[in-house]
């Protein structure tokens, strides 16, 4: 008797060491980043009668701290989902659906990314990201009930960074392809679609399908008063990662700027200045090339070339909350060849070569969009490639209008069939980087005197006789 009962106290003792472990590993094994430096931002917040923010600064991080600290006030829980998303954390507060979304960040290695690239940004760009983390910090600690989960904060601008390096690809088409070898199915040929089981951060309605954005831009010599008229439709779900926040923005500095952003951009992503503006439609060019790897006994290397290279392996935690406090630790193992991420299935080992992958262009190429004043100053903006899908349609105040089928193109060689599975134990049929901008698909001030698009082929946006 005294034996059993000396079983079950030490079953309860082990059982109440499990419930403890699990309800503390994940914040105690978080790593807690960096603030930014101690800084006094100079912004005011005022809201229209819509409640639209107004945020002025002195300067352009003043700006983008105030562009935070609004948007915490609107949304401080969505915010939270994507900083946690930036940190692979989203699975300790969505359990398993999170813990996808966790998987796809390291997958990309966004993090590594921008570990790699951030000091290499331009100084302007880097005081910018640190003001919002600055103003998502000062929510933050003047907010302290409202925080969802231990050790978020403080954040920094390598967290703003990550975001946008995370979700990139997912707008053209990665989660279909992921899905379709995470469920060992046939790959998509044309990356039309999200799966149900990707990660939420493609541009989707309330029914979970693309609903397909559109917009026009008529010259003034179309209008009958001679103005330049941009009409943007952009279709997005009303709440979640990738709703539009609209705002505007006014800096002494000179930037001044009406539009709208996702939740964990420091600045907008569309809208317009006193000279200038553009809108997105949604894009889907074939941006995605998979390779069938050939793998040795072990699975250890992957031959390439006539030898046989390590596959690159890392064990990764992912948490995934179970209810309240509890959140189990799973283990999973990423695995990267030459060309890029590589899944496991049951039919063989696929490696993805993507457009926009590794790098961390487009933290730059949206602030000098915003920051332009003229059509040649907005195209060096586009020029710098860091945006990898989405088309761009472009008006300004000089009468300009255009069109750009913008995509990073992946270079390709003669003689090989893109549209399916490659073999992968050559270099043969791979071509890292991606084509030159000049070689992007555009349509600049059509001899109609208007563009538009709905998500269509490029050969259709400016009327017949005006491609």
């Amino acid at each position: 008797m005294r034996m059993l009962k000396r079983i079950g106290l030490g079953l309860a003792v082990l059982l109440l060491l499990a419930a403890i472990g699990l309800a503390t590993w994940e914040p105690l094994t978080a790593v807690r980043a960096e603030a930014p430096p101690e800084h006094h931002y100079d912004t005011v917040i005022a809201r229209d009668r819509f409640g639209v923010p107004h945020i002025f600064g002195t300067t352009d991080p003043d700006v983008a701290y105030g562009i935070a600290y609004a948007q915490a006030e609107d949304d401080f829980t969505t915010l939270q989902d994507v900083v946690a998303m930036t940190r692979g954390r989203l699975g300790a507060i969505d359990g398993a659906d999170g813990a996808k979304t966790d998987y796809a960040l390291h997958l990309v290695h966004a993090r590594e990314t921008v570990d790699r690239d951030y000091m290499k940004q331009p100084a302007d760009v880097r005081a910018l990201l640190d003001g919002y983390a600055s103003g998502l910090n000062a929510y933050a600690a003047r907010h302290p009930g409202e925080v969802k989960l231990s050790r978020l904060f403080p954040v920094n601008g390598q967290d703003v960074a990550t975001g946008f390096v995370m979700r990139s690809p997912f707008f053209f088409g990665l989660d279909a392809t992921l899905g379709a070898l995470v469920g060992d199915t046939s790959l998509p040929k044309e990356n039309a679609g999200p799966q149900p089981d990707a990660p939420d951060v493609t541009p989707v309605g309330p029914d979970g399908r693309e609903n397909g954005s559109n917009a026009f831009v008529v010259a003034p010599k179309r209008s009958a008063d001679g103005f330049t008229r941009l009409v943007s439709n952009s279709h997005q779900p009303w709440r979640g990662a990738v709703a539009w926040y609209e705002l505007v923005v006014h800096s002494k500095a000179g930037w001044n700027f009406a539009g709208a952003m996702f939740p964990g951009a420091p600045y907008p992503l569309l809208g317009h200045n006193e000279a200038l503006g553009w809108t997105n439609t949604v894009n889907r060019p074939d941006l995605i090339d998979t390779y069938r790897l050939v793998l040795d006994g072990d699975g250890s290397h992957y031959r390439f070339d006539g030898q046989w290279r390590s596959l690159e392996k890392e064990t990764v935690w992912l948490p995934v909350k179970l209810w309240g406090p509890f959140v189990l630790p799973v283990p999973k193992t990423v695995y990267r060849a030459v060309q890029g991420p590589v899944v496991e299935t049951k039919s063989g080992a696929y490696a993805l070569h993507y457009a926009g992958a590794d790098q961390l262009r487009m933290v730059e190429q949206y602030y000098r969009l915003n920051r332009a004043r003229t059509f040649d100053e907005w195209q060096r903006a586009m020029a710098i490639q860091g945006v990898p899908a989405t088309n761009f349609l472009y008006a300004d105040a000089a009468g300009n209008i255009a069109y750009f089928y913008n995509a990073s193109f992946l270079k390709r060689k003669p003689g090989y069939d893109y549209a399916n599975v490659l073999p992968g134990d050559t270099s043969a049929d791979y071509a890292p980087g991606t084509v030159p901008w000049a070689m992007v698909p555009r349509n600049v001030n059509p001899r109609s005197g208007f563009l538009v698009n709905a998500n269509s082929t490029p050969f259709l946006s400016a009327g017949a006789g005006s491609e």
